[in-house]
């Protein structure tokens, strides 16, 4: 496995959105305590901004109506803790070189300004386990493109479902890693990819006996909303 040298990884879903509200510097600053491997967290390009918000619409996460897209003042806009919606470059701030960071991509139309913004940070030590920087996107076209431009960060694809042609679709390039909905989860595909060297992470598993059954099934890690619950699986 690509760098994996741990039996199973922990990582917080947009933070700990299941402990503190989600994609927020609070639930971000929270996670940083729980002795995880690694938070996720999405992005969305705005104003040549990248903000840390998952839905398309405003309403869940901010009681403002409106799309996300429409706003013309997102600094304005705030979430339901009272915070401000965060932009990607205060969590690196944050996060960098003190827990790895899973950048899933929402929307985004200037793939060059996420890699800007990251070539802005120091340069960190291998690290152990997960990378520093792990992108993902349910858009594959978004990791070839990523790819294309030579990132030199980590790149994962998600699915809901999986056909067998897929990863031959990332050729020559090898995934880091390949991204599951526990839902739809076939463990045939996850031994077909293991035999290529991929290794498979799983969304969004908040049950500490399916964790355990994903586990033996050599699953590399989870993503849940109750990290602190999760970081005690053995």
């Amino acid at each position: 496995m690509p760098g994996l040298n741990k039996d199973f990884y922990i990582i917080g879903h947009r933070g700990a959105a299941g402990e503190k509200l989600e994609n927020s510097l609070e639930g971000f600053e929270h996670a940083l305590t729980l002795g995880i491997d690694a938070v996720e967290l999405d992005i969305r390009e705005h104003s040549s901004e990248l903000w840390v918000f998952h839905d398309s619409d405003l309403e869940r996460l901010t009681g403002t109506p409106g799309l996300f897209e429409d706003q013309t003042d997102l600094a304005a806009i705030y979430l339901s803790n009272g915070e401000a919606i965060p932009t990607l470059k205060q969590v690196l701030d944050l996060y960098w070189g003190k827990m790895p960071l899973n950048i899933e991509i929402k929307s985004i139309t200037n793939l060059e300004l996420l890699l800007q913004l990251l070539d802005q940070y120091p340069e960190l030590e291998t690290p152990r386990g997960l990378p520093w920087i792990l992108i993902s996107s349910f858009d594959h076209d978004i990791i070839q493109n990523l790819d294309q431009l030579n990132t030199p960060w980590p790149l994962a694809p998600i699915t809901d479902l999986y056909h067998h042609q897929a990863a031959a679709d990332f050729e020559p390039t090898t995934p880091y890693s390949w991204h599951f909905d526990d839902q739809c989860l076939d463990f045939k595909a996850v031994q077909e990819l293991y035999s290529k060297g991929i290794p498979s992470l799983v969304f969004t598993v908040n049950d500490s006996a399916r964790a355990i059954q994903l586990k033996q099934h050599g699953i590399a890690g989870i993503f849940t909303d109750f990290p602190s619950k999760m970081a005690q699986i053995d």
